[in-house]
């Protein structure tokens, strides 16, 4: 055996994480530890069986075990399994040559972070232990919030459940950020607006086009009362995964009433976003531009405050146009910075453009303000006024460029659109998944819903409930899966649920390979005999399902209770999905 240090020996002060490595092979051994050498740990521990692995485990705390399959005395995957039981602290790699690719696939089930074919390389090395102590520190990250929020005053404690759907949102990102952007891509897009309110006398129209697959603006329109309109523009700092959650966070932490439900004004409105915010971003340059405008439909009296945002560009129909400016400095950067407001007027036929600062900062072409201000008084139709500013931001510009997002607000009957299409030039370079999408439709008392794309937990309540629906209305219901590329397990447990609830009415078709593998592996096995071998035709006029509108309780409920399913299945599925079960369990109100 070769131990870099013995068992019982006390560590010094820890600068750095402990690694375990555990290969009866000492070539191995040495070209794992130089690759863990290379991320400044405190220490690296060497052992050659599972036996000897067992003694470090007991008497220190290690960060990350790299290990071998197969070994003398006590295996990997034995090693595992017991450690998950006396000391889990650990997150697992596992060592594994093709022989014994089944039981690294064995490992990765029962939960292990990641495996290495043999012989390992340095590089590899370093990036896969790299990734899982980014998974350790976020996990660290998430339960000093949540110790924080525990600790927090009533007011506070209101919003636990939304600081932890954040907490959720960044730990699943972090853990898929290389390999599952267009998952990322979906989650982000289902937070902005989906439809423009319609409002008589008013009209908008909206462009956002992120850098890459997630990006850091954000926008929005909200109705407040009979009578008073919220619009709101903002652009995280930085581009990419890191913008997009704080984009997040800025959505989750935007309150326009009061405890009272009555109407905050902007300046109200930014001052609070930017307590909340500067307590929580702490990592520098971490910040958010934005501008929220309050508006009176009836008299079209405005008010706005801009966040250290791009100027705002108001061009009246009559009158030369008006630049209003910042009113206070970005958001998370000064405790208990004030903001000032400008109070405007908007009368028929006039504009105000809302942007941020990638539609100015592009290529050679982009254009400056002065040319937003000529843009709005050419008479050009709004859909087209957006269109060639966006074109002329990114003419001449790389895949590398800043989010762009541009809001038009008119005082003007005509029909309000929301654009939030993939940039062209992403399309391009990287195909992007397509965004799940359901539609519903009937023909001769039969209900039918088509499934298309990648379908997360997003859509899974949406599914539940027109599927409950459609079944009052009709005797049977088809679920058409044949543009189903990918369910995820909250999706799987909905649908077997909607099965067994109706077995006589429900059944299903054009199952792919891919997904009817899903279906198998997981025990499906009462779906699997709905499967209908013949295909019908879908009606037409088949119409879309909008996403159901939950709360963050109702959505952990939802998946909690595909994931109780799932389990009930067999007792594969059940070890599968205990850890998930158990965290949803031990967040959820009422469920201790």
């Amino acid at each position: 055996m070769t131990n870099s240090v013995s068992p019982g020996t006390d560590l010094p002060d820890k600068l750095g994480p402990v690694f375990l490595v555990v290969d009866d092979d000492p070539m191995v051994r040495k070209i794992v530890t130089r690759g863990l050498g290379q991320l400044n740990p405190a220490k690296v521990l060497e052992v050659e069986d599972g036996l000897e692995a067992q003694k470090v485990l007991q008497t220190m705390a290690i960060d990350v075990v790299v290990t071998d399959v197969v070994m003398p005395n006590m295996d990997g995957l034995e090693l595992m399994k017991w450690a998950q039981e006396h000391c889990p602290q650990p997150l697992w790699i596992i060592l594994s040559g093709l022989e014994t690719f089944d039981a690294a696939v064995e490992a990765l089930q029962s939960g292990a972070f990641d495996y290495l074919p043999k012989p390992p390389e340095v590089p590899r090395v370093r990036v896969a232990v790299r990734n899982a102590m980014d998974h350790i520190e976020l996990e660290r990250e998430r339960k000093r919030l949540y110790a924080e929020l525990e600790d927090s005053n009533s007011q506070l404690a209101e919003k636990v459940d939304q600081l932890q759907q954040v907490c959720h949102v960044l730990q699943n990102q972090a853990a898929v950020i290389q390999a599952d952007l267009n998952r990322a891509e979906i989650i982000q897009r289902a937070l902005l607006p989906q439809e423009p309110p319609v409002i008589p006398g008013w009209c908008m129209e909206t462009l956002y086009r992120p850098g890459s697959s997630v990006g850091g603006d954000f926008y929005d329109a909200v109705m407040l009362d009979e009578k008073h309109l919220g619009l709101v523009i903002a652009d995280a700092a930085g581009h990419g995964v890191a913008a997009a959650m704080l984009s997040v966070l800025f959505k989750l932490r935007l309150k326009q009433l009061d405890r009272h439900e009555k109407v905050l004004m902007p300046n109200q409105v930014l001052e609070r976003l930017n307590s909340r915010l500067y307590d929580m971003l702490s990592a520098p340059g971490a910040f958010i531009t934005a501008v929220y405008v309050l508006l009176d439909l009836h008299s079209g009296r405005g008010w706005l405050a801009s966040a250290g945002h791009t100027p705002c560009v108001l061009n009246p129909a009559k009158g030369s146009p008006l630049m209003l400016e910042r009113t206070g400095p970005a958001l998370g950067l000064e405790p208990g910075a004030g903001y000032d407001e400008h109070e405007f007027t908007l009368t028929d036929g006039d504009r105000m453009m809302l942007y941020t600062d990638g539609v100015l900062d592009g290529g050679p072409d982009s254009p400056r303000t002065e040319d937003i201000a000529d843009a709005l008084n050419s008479g050009q139709n709004r859909e087209e006024l957006l269109g060639n500013l966006y074109a002329s931001a990114v003419r001449g510009v790389g895949s590398d460029r800043d989010d762009i997002t541009m809001f038009l607000l008119e005082r003007a009957e005509g029909e309000s659109h929301f654009d939030d299409a993939v940039p062209r030039e992403t399309q391009q370079h990287e195909p992007l998944a397509p965004p799940p999408e359901l539609q519903q439709g009937s023909s001769d008392g039969h209900a039918y819903i088509s499934i298309s794309g990648a379908v997360t937990w997003l859509c899974g309540q949406s599914l539940l409930d027109c599927s409950n629906a459609m079944l009052e209305q009709c005797a049977e219901l088809t679920l058409d899966l044949g543009n189903c590329e990918h369910m995820d397990s909250t999706c799987l447990g909905t649908l077997h649920e909607i099965v067994t609830s109706h077995p006589e009415s429900v059944n299903l078709q054009a199952v792919s390979p891919d997904v009817r593998k899903l279906f198998d592996e997981l025990s499906m096995t009462s779906v699997l005999e709905h499967i209908n071998p013949n295909t019908q035709s879908l009606p037409h006029g088949m119409t879309a399902i909008n996403a159901a509108s939950l709360s963050p309780e109702q959505q952990g409920a939802r998946i909690l209770g595909a994931h109780e399913t799932l389990a009930s299945l067999s007792a594969e599925n059940q070890e599968q999905f205990r850890a998930v079960v158990n965290s949803l369990r031990a967040d959820l109100p009422g469920e201790n």
